[in-house]
């Protein structure tokens, strides 16, 4: 099994251990018929105590370009990866993924798998990893996935990207993230960019709302007007990048809801929105299917950059 199955399994834990009532310490109830998240959990830890870290694979017909700089605080460095085919000929479109973890865990090396496929699609893949909470709490992390934007649309090219084809792209945290970036353009003014150089955005399992304290508080603290400045769902206006929102039928139970909030607030600003609901997978199925020929996620992913 490899490092990107591990991390996937782990973010399911992290996620469901997060999850809880602030008055109970327990997790809330989920709505019936939905599979039974505490043999889940469990089931997930016998999986993940039984896998054995392996480096992944990457097939000769991908060239990687592994721990590339991005930005450096001090004595620390941010990197990043890319990957695209190897003998590419001209200017390809770029996704930049951002990963998931609930903001707390999760790294680009773990994520061979998710770039090798998408560069094999035909995409310049770029994979950045981010400062983490606890340690460093919001809003650290969106400010990373906008150094990294910046460092990319400065960059790509020598890549063989084409900077007038860039989609940001995330899972979970990452679908959080990708969002806030392409919503509130200050986060992107601060490298003198904005929005406007973002061709579309794919949100996949995302969070969007924030603003009322009811978990998440080592990460985004416990005040209202903080949380709501790092809820996507507030920052909603005309001349947004398009967007495709995704869920899945057996998604954490809040996710499916904010989706389709999400999704009616960019129609009511009259952005160019797409909401695709993904049959039988759940929130670690749907990241740990994407190397697959025939994943339908992939399939709206490339349907919607195409």
């Amino acid at each position: 099994m490899t490092r990107f199955k591990i991390l996937i399994i782990a973010v399911m834990l992290i996620v469901y251990s997060s999850c809880t009532s602030r008055d109970s310490g327990k997790p809330p109830s989920p709505p019936r018929g939905y599979p039974n998240l505490t043999l889940l959990k469990a089931a997930l830890v016998v999986k993940l105590e039984k896998l054995i870290d392996t480096k992944p694979a990457i097939p000769d017909s991908i060239q990687p370009f592994q721990d590339l700089v991005y930005k450096t605080m001090g004595a620390r460095e941010l990197k990043l990866d890319i990957y695209r085919k190897r003998y590419q000929t001209q200017p390809m479109p770029v996704l930049i993924f951002i990963h998931g973890g609930a903001w707390k865990t999760g790294d680009r090396s773990q994520y061979t798998p998710l770039g090798n496929r998408y560069a094999r699609e035909g995409y310049v893949t770029v994979v950045p990893s981010y400062r983490l909470a606890p340690k460093n709490p919001h809003p650290a992390q969106i400010e990373d996935a906008a150094a990294a934007f910046a460092w990319t649309f400065r960059h790509i090219a020598e890549y063989g990207g084409d900077t007038n084809r860039i989609y940001v792209a995330g899972h979970s945290a990452g679908g959080h993230l990708a969002a806030l970036l392409s919503l509130n353009e200050r986060h992107l003014a601060r490298h003198e960019l904005s929005p406007k150089q973002i061709r579309g955005v794919l949100a996949l399992s995302g969070v969007y709302d924030l603003a009322h304290p009811t978990g998440q508080d080592t990460v985004f603290g416990n005040n209202p007007q903080i949380r709501r400045e790092a809820s996507p769902l507030y920052h909603i206006k005309a001349g947004a990048p398009p967007f495709l929102v995704t869920y899945c039928e057996w998604d954490y139970f809040s996710l499916p809801a904010q989706a389709r909030q999400f999704h009616r607030a960019l129609q009511q600003a009259e952005i160019a929105a797409k909401l695709i609901y993904i049959p039988g997978e759940n929130h670690i199925s749907e990241m740990l299917n994407v190397p697959n020929e025939n994943d339908p996620t992939v399939a709206a992913v490339r349907r919607f950059m195409k």
